[in-house]
Parts: structure tokens; C-alpha cells; sequence
């Protein structure tokens, strides 16, 4: 009979390890050999999005991928997290692919059935392995997987080339890789040491030789060195639990966040940027004030990439969402969150981005915050460098008619779609959306002026002609506070 939930490996098995560098890429070719990768198994499993966490559709899954070929027992272990008969796991699984799981420290034999010691999951052409999350409870050091988080974090960094970067609190390493792949050299922290070796494995099974590993509590391992990047996934969490690493600071409300960004100014060499995700306790008055306040006196400019903001209820239920199928222990967890919330006086969560940059003249930065679209993000490394470049020459624009002089174009990546309507025996323009192809996922309705402008500013004239071209004298106040909008979500860009 075929289980209803995840089965955790028996004992608690330490994290892979390579052996060497050849047998764990020979290890990431003979899955990808396999079907083991992003296309294939989404294919396999019929889904979309499943690989980012737990599905509580096991069942469904265990049907659909069947047991009768390797592809479908390589599932079973290390995505899905049920066993597999040792019989039929030697007869279906080539003996060289066995061999490199078994030496990696992947497989736990009981004599009767083969369990997967670590959950590997392939995200683009990554391979990253965790711990299962069936096995989380009653362990502290827990290394989840890859989630949208994670994703996030990875699209909203501003990556250059050659880089001394800096992945704060790296878990499984997934941020340190990716960062491998531009950085001249990285630096991994963490203070659990399961995270620092699932985070050395991943870095060996993705063929990465560049990323150095560091124990230690968030900035203290690196305490006087400088970097041209961090990135960094704290324990963000406003939680009063203290029982995983990944997720309970053990800091009283948002005190992670601050800590991390108040201190990430001081590891920044000039210039350099910073990537963090945090969470705090939100005014609805002012959402920005605590951490504006937090970066006084840090000597950054920095974006505010406001990703939502949830309520004491919606926060406990997400981060409790493990204990589902068990109702009483869910209930006292939901109590016991609202309680501290209660307590500490939070009624609104914000989750955000923070992008930071190191002035080089060590003066006093600013801060723009931006609520990004619940559309899903995609890569906006590019986008983010361009929003603080346009930023720094909009401050040196000191006077209205020093923009209006300027020349101003529609970005490349923006594409205006209008939708219509078949009425009255006719189609019939309606909505007009002008949104960007790439960066990050902004979009805004067009009026007809507004419509009008967008046409205009090809880069051939100044701002002040492309009003007048449109619009008559009276119209150019608005016009322009609509262009100064544009500029500042990466619509438009200033030509020089």
C-alpha cells in the first residue's frame, strides 16, 4: 500500500558529502542522465511549481510517477521522500549511478528497503540537496530547500562580474552558487555546520570551486573584511518560537532585520551592493519608517522592495502550515504566535527586499520604496542597477526645466498591450497597459494623454517637446510628474 505522507529516513543522517570533485560530477551527470532534471520531472509529475516545497499531494504523485523504471524510484527517494524495496532499487538503478549515491552518503539501507538520506531537487540547472522536511521536527539544524524566497532573493540581486561576494546565513548554499558564477570568490556563513555542509556538497555536485566556507553568527566570521556584494536570507521570521535555525532568530520581534541591516553597511566596500530579505513590524501610516530608520547613519542609498504585508493570522497560519494534519498542535501554535504579536503590539507583518549600495563619498543616503506587483518575479539584476543610476542623475536634475531639457526614451523592455471590446456591432478600444517584458514585473494602466506621451518619447527630443507635441502648455506640470514617475520604476530612461 502506497504511504499518505512522506516517510522519514530512520535516524537522523548526516548531510552528503563529496568524495571528490570527479565523483560529484560524475554523480550531478549520471541523474541528469536519468531524467532528473527541472523539464522531465514536472513532465512526470504534471505539475508546475511543486519541486519548490513539501506537496501534500503525495499520493497523487506517487501514482502518477509509478515505480516501474529509475527515473520513477530516483522520485521516490530523493523528491518525494517515501522508500523503495532494495530489490527493486538494485534491479531498476544502474549499478554506477548506486554506487556514487552510495558514496555520497545518499542512501540508507535497513536490509529491506532503501531510504533517500537528503531531498535533491533540480531548480534551471542547479542540483541542491536539503534535508527532508518530513524530518524536521525535534531538530534545530534542519536545512530546508530551496523556496520562493530564495527565488526572490536570487532575482532581486545586483550582480556584476569579478566580485569578493559575501552569502550571509547560506543554508543550503543555493545563494553562494549562484554568486559563484559571476564572483571572483565567495564567502558562505552560517552558524548551524549541517547548513556549511549541504551548502560544500551543492557547491561540488554544481562542479563550484570558488566558495569558501565560514562558521560562525551572522557578520562575525567576516568581522573587518569588505566585500563588493552580500546577500543574505536571515532567520527574518517575528516568531516566538526557537526551534529551527532557518527560521527563529531568537531575537524579540523584528530584531533579526534590523541587526542585519544595520550591520551590513560596515561589510560593503564602496560602491558595493547588499541584498536582504527581511520582515517587520509595519505603520500602515508610514510602512517604510522602521527601516528607514534602521539604515540612519549606515551611509547607503537603498531601494525598499515591499513584497507584502500580512496580518498576525496569515503570518502564524504560513509559517505553521507543517502541522496541518495535526489540528490540536496547530491551533496551540496559532495561539501562542498571536499571543506574541499581541504582546509586542504588531498588528501588520511587511516582507520586503532591502538592495543597498555603499556611497563612495560616505554622505547620507537615501531611501525609495517601491511595492512590487504580485506577479512573479523574474531576474532584475539589470533593472535594479538601472533604478539607482536613474535615481543619482534625477537628484543632479536640481529644478523642472533641467528634466524637461533632458532627453527621455521608453526602455526596450516595455510593451504597451491595449484590449477590446466587440460591441454595438464593432470592436471597441478599451484598456491600454503599458508593463516591462523583463526586470522586475511593473505594469500601469495608460490614460490617453498618458498614451500619447509614451509615443513621443523615443529619445529624439527633449521632454519639454515631446509635452508640447501632445498636450497643450497647461498639460506640462502634470505631464511631467508622470515622466519623473516612469523614470523611477525603469519605464523610461534619460538619454545622455
Amino acid at each position: 500500500m502506497e504511504p499518505v505522507r512522506p516517510v522519514p529516513p530512520p535516524g537522523r543522517p548526516d548531510p552528503p558529502r563529496a568524495e571528490s570533485a570527479a565523483a560529484a560530477a560524475e554523480l550531478a551527470g549520471l541523474l541528469r542522465t536519468a531524467g532528473y532534471e527541472v523539464h522531465r520531472i514536472q513532465e512526470r509529475l504534471g505539475t508546475g511549481d511543486e519541486l519548490l516545497a513539501r506537496s501534500p499531494e503525495l499520493p497523487a504523485h506517487l501514482r502518477r510517477v509509478g515505480s516501474s523504471d529509475e527515473l520513477a524510484l530516483l522520485l521516490r527517494l530523493f523528491l518525494l521522500g517515501v522508500p523503495v524495496v532494495r530489490t527493486r532499487f538494485d534491479r531498476l538503478v544502474g549499478s554506477r549511478l548506486r554506487a556514487r549515491l552510495a558514496g555520497a552518503g545518499l542512501l540508507l539501507d535497513d536490509g529491506r528497503e532503501v531510504h533517500g538520506a537528503a531531498r535533491l531537487v533540480p531548480h534551471d540547472e542547479l542540483l541542491i540537496a536539503s534535508d527532508h522536511a518530513a524530518a524536521a521536527e525535534g531538530h534545530p539544524d534542519h536545512v530546508p530547500g530551496v523556496h520562493r524566497p530564495s527565488v526572490a532573493l536570487a532575482h532581486l540581486t545586483v550582480r556584476g562580474e569579478g566580485e569578493r561576494a559575501l552569502d550571509l546565513c547560506t543554508g543550503n548554499g543555493i545563494q553562494a552558487i549562484l554568486l559563484a558564477g559571476h564572483a571572483e570568490h565567495v564567502v558562505a556563513t552560517d552558524v548551524n555546520p549541517r547548513a556549511l555542509a549541504y551548502a560544500e556538497f551543492n557547491a561540488a555536485v554544481n562542479g563550484v570551486r570558488n566558495v569558501e566556507t565560514r562558521r560562525g553568527s551572522f557578520f562575525e566570521p567576516i568581522a573587518g573584511e569588505r566585500f563588493d556584494l552580500v546577500v543574505a536570507n536571515p532567520p527574518y521570521v517575528v516568531s516566538p518560537e526557537h526551534g529551527h535555525l532557518f527560521r527563529d532568530g531568537g531575537m524579540r520581534g523584528d530584531g533579526i532585520s534590523e541587526h542585519v541591516v544595520r550591520a551590513a553597511p560596515a561589510a560593503l566596500a564602496p560602491g558595493g551592493f547588499a541584498c536582504i530579505l527581511i520582515a517587520w513590524a509595519l505603520d500602515p501610516d508610514d510602512p517604510a519608517a522602521r527601516p528607514r530608520a534602521w539604515l540612519e547613519d549606515g551611509g547607503c542609498d537603498a531601494y525598499l522592495l515591499h513584497t507584502s504585508t500580512d496580518d498576525p493570522l496569515e503570518t502564524a497560519s504560513v509559517w505553521n502550515r507543517e502541522l496541518l494534519d495535526r489540528p490540536e498542535a496547530y491551533a496551540d501554535a496559532l495561539d501562542r504566535w498571536l499571543d506574541y504579536y499581541g504582546e509586542l503590539g504588531i498588528a501588520h507583518l511587511g516582507y520586503a527586499c532591502v538592495v543597498l549600495r555603499k556611497r563612495a563619498d560616505g554622505g547620507t543616503g537615501w531611501l525609495e520604496s517601491q511595492h512590487l506587483p504580485r506577479a512573479a518575479l523574474r531576474p532584475a539584476s539589470a533593472h535594479m542597477r538601472r533604478l539607482f543610476e536613474t535615481r543619482d542623475r534625477l537628484l543632479k536634475l536640481d529644478t523642472e526645466s533641467a528634466l524637461l531639457d533632458r532627453r527621455v526614451r521608453v526602455v526596450d523592455d516595455a510593451v504597451v498591450r491595449q484590449e477590446t471590446r466587440f460591441a454595438d456591432g464593432g470592436w471597441n478600444p478599451e484598456a491600454l497597459e503599458l508593463r516591462l517584458e523583463r526586470g522586475l514585473p511593473f505594469s500601469a494602466e495608460l490614460d490617453v494623454p498618458t498614451a500619447r506621451l509614451i509615443r513621443a518619447l523615443d529619445g529624439s527630443r527633449t521632454l519639454r517637446e515631446a509635452l508640447v507635441s501632445v498636450e497643450d502648455a497647461a498639460a506640462e506640470k502634470p505631464g511631467l510628474a508622470v515622466a519623473r514617475q516612469m523614470l523611477e520604476v525603469g519605464f523610461l530612461e534619460l538619454v545622455d
